[in-house]
């Protein structure tokens, strides 16, 4: 799950999975902009089948707090 969580963000930003690590968030790179972070978002929720509510989008701005995220709404 944590690798596919990453692949998404990788290929939403059009990066180089290497580059994703637990601690980047938006704004380290140039890719990973406002829209950038709507659009993570987004294919998340698609193609993991979640919904993330919308109080939470806000605190969703680093790749760890979004794993933590998607594993605890595939484990409610």
């Amino acid at each position: 799950m944590i690798e596919r969580i990453k692949e998404i963000i990788a290929d939403t930003l059009g990066i180089d999975i290497e580059r994703i690590t637990d601690d980047l968030a938006a704004g380290d790179i140039e890719e990973w902009d406002s829209v950038g972070n709507l659009t993570i978002i987004s294919t998340i929720e698609e193609e993991l089948e979640v919904d993330i509510p919308i109080e939470d989008l806000y605190e969703l701005n680093n790749v760890k707090a979004i794993v933590e995220e998607i594993i605890k709404l595939k484990n409610e």
